[in-house]
């Protein structure tokens, strides 16, 4: 006689094995709980080991290292907890047994050269126009190039106010004017029509003499697949008002450990959220080295990183992506004409593809 009870037990199995999913993500939450602070709105628990050898420079001090391991730790609680917020989410997606299509999109990196820097008075007054005026021929480069995640760097109170005045709210910006009155100058900004918040922080990076200065990161959904990015955007100091290298490796270090702690595989999402570090690094083989080799990290721009070696179209500019689950292309560094005349980089892009079995979200 023929029965069903193999396909019945074949069908019993997805279940067990969503109800042991269940089970573990709400012991792990339940371990983790914390009452420390984070360096982010949000709060949560976890663990996380050391720093590894590979990620911090031998002429960073103990103390430094130990503040960098520090962050690295609450912010892994933070995440553990935010994530395993999201667990009904990821256990719908168990259930229906649904996979998410490939995400694409365009990355840019767009140092706007700072109001201060070209008002009257300021070290580079008269050679450019003004901000506000500037930033119009920034967003006419952000729409003629079809950009949908942008970080920018020195973007002051007065071009934030400007961007979000000329692009009508389609474009959200963080943390924009969120932190205070005074603008961070460092912020991310994205198309509305293309992604969704999903949570928004900032972590402590130093700059000039080592005073510490937040930088944003965010993630975000992809609106029309559902799946999850993590976007950093960063700034590190210049030698411009006196030696910085010291202060550019500890900055280095640190934007490492966070993107090695947004990528790491944890509970509910075992294969870890695409993540990119995008910015202006004030250094060529200096970051690329050690971001592609100690972040699991790939350059929109190619090159390799056992042996190093660059990509033929670098500069102190750059967009770095996880090497799973992501694919660039078209990459492009542009300058002169209408970007010469709106700042004093250039300005660099990349098609982004997703695809793989990353975490997503319905």
């Amino acid at each position: 006689m023929v029965t069903n009870e193999h396909p019945r037990r074949e069908r019993l199995l997805p279940v067990v094995g969503l109800v042991a999913l269940v089970v573990v993500l709400l012991a792990v939450a339940r371990f983790g709980m914390s009452d420390e602070p984070s360096d982010g709105p949000v709060t949560g628990p976890g663990t996380s080991p050391a720093i590894p050898s590979d990620v911090v420079d031998a002429g960073i001090s103990e103390e430094e290292q130990r503040q960098t391991e520090r962050h690295s730790r609450r912010r892994n609680r933070m995440l553990d907890r935010e994530l395993a917020a999201k667990l009904r989410d990821r256990v719908q997606q168990t259930v229906d047994g649904l996979s998410a299509a490939p995400a694409t999109f365009r990355i840019a990196s767009f140092n706007v050269l700072g109001y201060s820097h070209t008002k009257p008075g300021g070290n580079k007054c008269c050679r450019w126009a003004g901000g506000v005026a500037r930033m119009a021929s920034a967003v006419q480069l952000i729409r003629g190039n079809n950009f949908h995640v942008v970080g920018f760097q020195e973007f002051e109170k007065e071009q934030y106010g400007a961007f979000l005045s000329m692009t009508g709210g389609g474009w959200q910006v963080y943390p924009g004017l969120r932190l205070g009155t005074n603008p961070v100058r460092n912020s991310i900004a994205w198309d509305t029509s293309t992604f969704e918040l999903v949570s928004a922080h900032t972590t402590p990076i130093p700059y000039f003499h080592g005073h510490m200065v937040p930088m944003p990161y965010v993630l975000l959904k992809h609106r029309e697949t559902g799946r999850l990015s993590w976007f950093i955007n960063i700034h590190n100091p210049a030698s411009v008002r006196g030696p910085a290298q010291h202060w550019r490796d500890l900055a280095t270090s640190r934007e490492i450990a966070l993107m090695r702690d947004l990528q790491k595989p944890r509970a509910g999402y075992p294969l870890g959220i695409p993540t990119f570090l995008m910015g202006d690094f004030n250094e060529k083989a200096e970051a690329f080295c050690r971001v592609t080799a100690g972040a699991n990290a790939q350059a929109a721009n190619g090159g390799s990183s056992t042996p190093c070696r660059l990509p033929g179209n670098h500069g102190i500019d750059w967009i770095f992506g996880t090497r799973e689950g992501v694919t660039f292309s078209n990459y492009a560094r542009l300058s002169g004409g209408l970007i010469s005349r709106t700042t004093d980089h250039p300005l660099i892009y990349s098609d982004v593809t997703l695809d793989g079995d990353a975490p997503w979200v319905s």
